[in-house]
């Protein structure tokens, strides 16, 4: 099952799209979101984000910092480099 998620720094879009699971660095430990995720906001520390695409393609996004919002529709992630 796929969700939208959107992933954004102070500059630019880097991800728009459908993803299966999004794994990201929180503050106590990695979470990993997946389709119909309960509704969280989570701060992220520095690390890999990884987005599971559609295709089954990963894409590794190495962060510094930002925050994470679930919601029933959609995942938002604002990160910081």
């Amino acid at each position: 099952m796929t969700f939208p998620l959107s992933v954004y720094s102070l500059d630019r879009t880097i991800f728009e799209g459908k993803a299966v699971a999004l794994t990201a660095p929180a503050a106590d430990g990695e979470i990993q979101i997946l389709g119909q995720h309960t509704p969280l906001v989570s701060a992220l520390k520095e690390g890999d984000m990884v987005i599971e695409k559609e295709d089954g393609s990963r894409q590794k996004i190495p962060i510094a910092g930002g925050v994470v919002e679930v919601t029933s529709q959609t995942v938002i992630a604002l990160v910081n480099f």
